[in-house]
């Protein structure tokens, strides 16, 4: 393994048993990440994008094969491996209303074992998600873009390798989206791997130095933007084409018969 590889995806298959016909919801997927690296899985709604992510995040045992973070096998050092992972899932549940946001995340660095390194941590994670004003705010008055912030600084605990942010600016007004996405450059640019999905092509266009396309559960497209539109065959209008408008075009390939 290369030594700037953070996550690698080995023939990665989840199996669903529904009734008595089996469904392959993730079928032979590989794909590897370097530090730094800003990936976006894209694909039609029941491609296998959240599925791959909660077995790549641990929450969901692969059917086959293999998850490698920083070399080490999720299934077997799970305890390991789920210090270098930070997720963020996103919405409405995930904390005690009733607690501050401070409380909240003093507890959740305490279940990642920081020890004596908790408050520090718990400030610089506040910080950086601009939540340090409303620490002492029960979490159950914020609004949902604060709660979604909140769920960002959650996963930064402890400057985890591997990042997995599913919709990470979901519900978020212009300016903060805009300040999120900044953020997530700068923890690339500082090492860390990511993992984005997101529905908001502009934000992918904006953010993602690579982008693989999923379809029925198979990696059909490992690229760039470039890449996309050549395949797409949608390059041009009167200007060069969006992501958005590439992958319109390429949605009815990707979507399961």
């Amino acid at each position: 393994m290369n030594q700037t590889t953070v996550l690698q995806v080995v023939r990665l298959r989840r199996i669903f048993q529904n009734g008595k016909t089996p469904f392959t919801a993730v079928d032979d997927l590989s794909f590897s990440l370097e530090k730094g690296s800003i990936a976006a899985l894209l694909g039609p709604n029941g491609a296998g994008k959240t599925t791959t992510v909660q077995m790549i995040a641990g929450y969901l045992a692969p059917t086959s094969g293999q998850v490698l973070v920083c070399g080490e096998d999720c299934t077997r050092s799970r305890e390991k491996t789920r210090r270098k992972i930070g997720v963020v899932f996103g919405g409405e549940l995930g904390f005690y209303g009733r607690a501050t946001a401070w409380e909240n995340l003093m507890f959740f660095a305490a279940l990642a074992g920081l020890g004596k390194q908790r408050r520090a941590e718990v400030t610089r994670v506040l910080k950086a998600v601009s939540l340090w004003d409303s620490a002492h705010q029960r979490v159950g008055t914020f609004s949902r873009g604060m709660r979604q912030r909140l769920h960002i600084a959650r996963a930064l605990l402890g400057n985890p390798e591997l990042l997995l942010l599913d919709e990470p600016t979901n519900g978020i007004d212009v300016e903060l989206a805009h300040e999120l996405r900044a953020l997530i450059r700068r923890l690339a640019e500082d090492g860390a791997a990511i993992l984005l999905t997101s529905h908001t092509m502009s934000e992918v266009e904006h953010l993602a130095d690579r982008i693989l396309l999923i379809g029925a559960g198979k990696l059909v497209h490992d690229g760039n933007l470039e890449s996309v539109r050549a395949l797409s065959k949608v390059t041009h209008i009167d200007r060069p084409a969006t992501l958005e408008e590439s992958y319109l075009a390429l949605s009815p390939m990707l979507r399961r018969e």
